[in-house]
């Protein structure tokens, strides 16, 4: 089966990912249970049309919402993603023929997700599939997707050593760190399952990744625009680790129906529709010569809290050679090729989260959501 486009060039400095793609092609054939033709994300979790801060709330949280202040001058980083998604929006994909006014539909179906589900974080177990087929196993009366050449750990970040080999090296070095924010912890307050337990900075720096580098590893690392949280990568992280930044990429967050930024551009401190992505080779490394050091990454974000899109189907067609290896630290989800590690590591490989294709009496069966795998 034709492999859909994940990512594509919408100038030299931009590129456009499609998250729901990019998990599609991984699993568009190839199950171990020949039922299954194939499976993607539901769609649902995509249907973002409106910035955040337009959505159409109605009762006591539209009662209690304040008034929207005027937004003040940009800071330079600010102005420049400014500029470039103004320079490249007409070139960015629209649904002429979303009747959506709202993301209603899609945090709905999040919210209940997250209410409805299991998964202990605490227990402690990891697992492989070497096959090239996908498998559908059970665990504490959930479904899982275990997609092809996977390996995954759920575990703390503090016993990574047990589980990491020393001589293990990797070509490709990604985290997604649970930062420390004091509002996600109010938010755990109100509704832990939707939310992770965060870490210090000095908890992050501990990991010994300078043992599993070589000389043109790279290093990637998502992060806020907390300051602390930028200064801790390029002056503490990376030093320590033995890698040195040599590029700084930002992910735009647009919506699906129009290509607005989810929220608007702010003025520092404030929240903004973009993050930074920080791009660390070791020291020497001949890559650091030609490898870009600033690009613009938009895609329509998914509605699950801080799903990230995966960066994989770019890296290796661009900056990694075929067959990379690759480790993922914080992960919630799975990607061939690569090892996972995280205390939630397989919570979005959660069956609930995808429509099937199912083979039955012959014929192709599509469920609930069949636009959605086509």
């Amino acid at each position: 089966m034709p492999r859909m486009c994940s990512w594509e060039e919408l100038s030299e400095q931009a590129y456009l990912l499609n998250h729901a793609s990019s998990v599609e092609n991984v699993y568009s054939s190839s199950f171990l249970d020949k039922n299954v033709q194939k499976a993607c994300l539901n769609r649902v979790l995509f249907d973002i049309n409106v910035p955040y801060d337009k959505r159409d709330d109605k009762g006591e949280n539209a009662k209690k919402r304040k008034r929207i202040k005027t937004t003040g001058p940009f800071d330079e980083t600010t102005q420049k993603v400014f500029e470039n998604h103004s320079s490249i929006q007409h070139k960015l994909p629209t649904r002429a023929h979303q009747s959506a006014t709202n993301n209603k539909e899609a945090l709905e179906f999040v919210d209940h997700f997250n209410t409805s589900s299991q998964y202990d974080a605490d227990r402690r177990f990891r697992g492989q599939n070497s096959t090239n087929r996908t498998i559908i196993t059970e665990m504490d009366g959930e479904s899982f997707l275990i997609p092809p050449r996977v390996a995954f750990i759920n575990s703390s970040i503090d016993r990574f050593e047990e589980y990491i080999g020393r001589d293990e090296k990797f070509d490709l070095i990604v985290l997604d760190p649970p930062w420390w924010n004091k509002y996600i912890r109010r938010v755990k307050a109100v509704n832990a399952k939707a939310s992770y337990r965060m870490l210090t900075n000095a908890d992050i720096k501990a990991i010994p990744l300078e043992r599993h580098r070589h000389e043109n590893t790279l290093v990637v690392v998502w992060c806020t625009n907390a300051p602390s949280h930028i200064d801790a990568v390029v002056k503490d992280f990376f030093p320590k680790w033995g890698v040195e930044l040599v590029a700084c990429w930002y992910w735009v967050k647009i919506t699906g129906s129009s290509g607005q930024p989810v929220c608007k551009f702010n003025e520092p401190t404030q929240k903004q529709p973009y993050e930074r992505i920080f791009i660390g080779l070791p020291k020497g490394s001949p890559m650091a010569r030609t490898f870009p050091s600033e690009r613009f990454l938009y895609s329509v974000p998914c509605a699950i809290h801080s799903h990230k899109p995966p960066l994989y189907d770019l890296f290796t067609s661009k900056f990694v050679p075929p067959g990379a290896t690759c480790l993922e630290l914080f992960a919630r989800s799975l990607y061939p090729g690569c090892t996972s590690y995280g205390m939630e590591v397989l919570k979005l490989q959660n069956k609930r989260l995808y429509e099937l294709a199912m083979e039955e009496g012959g014929a192709l069966h599509l469920n609930k959501y069949d636009k959605t795998c086509q």
